[in-house]
């Protein structure tokens, strides 16, 4: 029978690979439609047909390649947890017609998905996504329908390997395949090892190499269908409980897809090592003795990488620990925004951006005016200020409401009020800068970058700007959490709602300081926020703005999801960062059985002869301590080596092309620990085997 470790390997990818399957397709689901073959993108349009031709258009290709198409359509008051589908169905016996009949088959239970026919778009402007259902090539005949109908069209496969590949790549459930994986590798090379006599056994009895991996496999057998039996039933169990059964059949494929590649690995492995055992004369295996040169390079093989790993996921788990805590000190400025919304503008006006910029602009002005809105842009301050050799920061945009909303103190204490209840014009009033004392002595290049900010062309009139101070150590609130600016210190994952010693700018409410295209370009970034909803729902049906915004999204709501989805990836991640310890507690241990056993009568003999602990292994304990310490060094390293670059960079005038490594004590810890763990583990397993084979006990190393 094969060792238990073997066993517990290929229980353990059954139930991974289940559990990975059903992630993925949550998360697939929330993000595109399951069961598409392509997505066709129209962009732009010569207004030569109207929509309801393109609607007929649709489906009568629809019904002649007997294809589904659906275009997708975000709900307007929810769009972070519903959207619309309306379907051409095409064949009254396939998927999408179901769809009509009876509804979506939503995989998640976090997103909501309504069906209607295609038919109910009336006239609505025909720029948007298409997802066609049936073969790969009623993508292209759709796309080339559109291009005979005068519409611009794309077209993409959101479900083809290459795309979900470079979507993946990076992300925490593609890190906990690869730790899964390594974590195969080494614990079925470690039961292999430990089962040494054994095969010993089998050799001299006869069987041949490819016999013993056989028998293995067939003692497996039995094993597997029983593995296989209960996690079948509890999955569907769970799975009908969930979501009653969707896509049951499509997580059956992408399980197996996921099985398969693992336990190819894991018998791989298997067949690696037992033939690295019977490279050994029999008699030697029968001792239980190994191949130490060949396995101990096998192990190192692994054991490197998976320290490499296990340090990448450490740090993966050390930023989004940071970054949950940051969400959840943040909570209590966003639930005192109440009702407050923002608009989510068309992405079908990229390429007009000037019609745009036209309706929506000039409604953002007027709306400012009467005090609906609040204005809170943002700008990277190294960058926006390049000529001088600024600290990381950034320049928010706001208006006078923002001022009336958040506390901003000068440094005697005093609070700088809104002005927008005097009775000046708008236009007649000044520019305020704000700028915090740390950065006091830069005030008159900052006030030029404002200038270029908020007038880029050099149109408008010549803006009056007055220059005041802040009290350093504020932090203001952003109403977003920045991830949709760029900023030269964080990453777009990073929460920024909570910025300290911004630069304000403070632009008085309606006036034309503010372009029309600087309205609707911080609207893109969820940057106006509108305190009551009602403002909004009014404006679409009395400024006619449907065809330029497509949502209306409450602040609040949106943040409390990208808290649920930071929290979720901590979790995953300090799952990968658990098996990444168990790798190295299995390498660990691993190394030191092989050492021990092929060194056990020389250790013995100089035990008795008088060496000291540390002599006798004095190899393998300079070889791991020098690999702890390589390992310790390597981040703190690399940050110094960046520090170094972006100072040459600053020294030059050059904006950081990317954001410096910070370490913080967290991440010191993180390090510190992993570290010690690892050598830990090699320190304990040296000492037992030690102690095992001074007492006399070799054969049973």
């Amino acid at each position: 029978m094969p060792h238990r470790g073997i066993r517990f390997v290929h229980a353990a990818v059954l139930v991974f690979s289940v559990v990975l399957s059903f992630l993925l397709l949550r998360q697939l689901d929330e993000g595109e439609m399951l069961g598409n073959s392509a997505l066709v993108q129209v962009v732009d349009t010569d207004d030569s047909t109207t929509g309801s031709q393109v609607i007929r258009a649709v489906e009568l290709l629809s019904a002649e390649m007997q294809v589904g198409v659906a275009r997708e359509i975000s709900d307007l008051k929810d769009p972070d947890r519903v959207r619309h589908l309306y379907v051409a169905a095409g064949d009254s016996e396939s998927r999408t017609a179901t769809w009509l009949a009876n509804g979506y088959p939503a995989f998640s239970s976090r997103y909501e998905t309504r069906i209607h026919p295609i038919s109910d778009l009336g006239q609505r402007d025909p720029r948007g996504q298409y997802y066609v259902f049936g073969p790969a090539e009623a993508g292209n005949a759709l796309m080339a329908k559109f291009s005979d109908l005068g519409l611009t069209a794309t077209i993409s496969h959101p479900l083809s390997y290459e795309e979900l590949a470079g979507k993946y790549s990076d992300d925490p459930l593609f890190w906990a395949l690869c730790v899964v994986a390594l974590a195969a590798v080494t614990t079925t090379g470690a039961s292999v090892l430990l089962s040494a006599k054994a095969y010993g056994v089998l050799r001299l009895q006869g069987v041949s190499l490819i016999g013993v991996v056989l028998r293995d496999l067939r003692q497996l057998r039995f094993f597997w269908l029983m593995s296989l039996g209960i996690l079948a039933t509890a999955s569907l169990f769970f799975l009908g409980l969930y979501n009653g059964f969707a896509w049951f059949g499509l997580l059956v494929i992408v399980t197996a897809v996921i099985a398969t590649l693992l336990t190819l690995v894991v018998l791989a492995t298997h067949l690696a090592v037992i033939g690295m055992i019977f490279k050994l004369e029999i008699l030697p295996s029968l001792k239980g003795e190994l191949p130490s040169r060949t396995a101990t390079i096998g192990v190192y093989l692994v054991r490197i990488p998976a320290l490499l790993l296990a340090l990448a996921v450490a740090a993966n788990v050390t930023l989004a620990s940071r970054d949950v805590a940051t969400r959840q000190e943040n909570q209590d400025a966003y639930s005192s925004l109440g009702d407050a919304v923002s608009i989510r503008l068309s992405g079908a006006f990229a390429m007009h951006l000037d019609e745009l910029n036209g309706r929506v602009g000039p409604w953002l002005r007027e709306a400012d005016r009467r005090g609906e809105i609040v204005v809170v842009g943002r700008r990277d301050l190294q960058l926006s200020v390049s000529n001088v050799h600024l600290p990381a920061g950034e320049i928010l945009i706001v208006n006078d409401t923002y001022l009336a909303e958040q506390e901003v103190f000068d440094l005697k204490g005093r609070r700088y009020t809104s002005e927008g209840a005097t009775n000046k014009a708008p236009d007649s009033r000044t520019v305020r800068v704000i700028v915090p004392e740390s950065l006091s002595s830069h005030t008159s290049s900052i006030s030029k970058a404002a200038d270029e900010i908020i007038n880029p062309s050099g149109k408008n009139q010549k803006i009056p700007f007055e220059a005041h101070i802040s009290k350093t150590g504020q932090h203001l609130f952003g109403y977003n959490s920045g991830a949709l600016t760029y900023s030269s210190s964080f990453s777009p994952d990073q929460d920024r709602s909570l910025v300290r010693d911004p630069v304000l700018v403070v632009v008085p409410n309606g006036s034309h300081f503010l372009t029309n295209d600087g309205y609707t370009s911080f609207a893109s970034q969820e940057a106006v926020v509108f305190n009551d909803p009602d403002d909004v729902s009014k404006a679409l049906k009395s400024e006619g703005l449907h065809p330029y915004i497509t949502a209306i999204s409450p602040v609040g709501q949106k943040n409390a999801l990208e808290y649920r989805n930071v929290s979720y990836k901590l979790r995953v991640q300090t799952f990968n960062l658990a098996v990444a310890a168990i790798v190295l507690l299995v390498a660990g241990v691993g190394v030191c059985l092989i050492y021990a056993r092929k060194n056990a009568q020389s250790i013995f003999v100089r035990h008795i002869s008088g060496w000291c602990y540390a002599s006798n292994h004095r190899f393998i304990l300079a070889v791991e301590t020098s690999i702890a310490f390589v390992f310790a060094t390597r981040v703190p390293f690399e940050a110094w080596q960046q520090r170094q670059e972006l100072k040459e960079l600053a020294s030059a005038g050059t904006p950081a092309p990317f954001e410096p490594t910070h370490i913080t004590a967290l991440d010191a810890a993180m390090i510190a620990g992993l570290v010690a763990f690892e050598f830990g583990v090699v320190l304990l397993a040296l000492a037992f085997f030690h102690r095992r084979i001074v007492r006399g006990k070799v054969s049973e190393v």
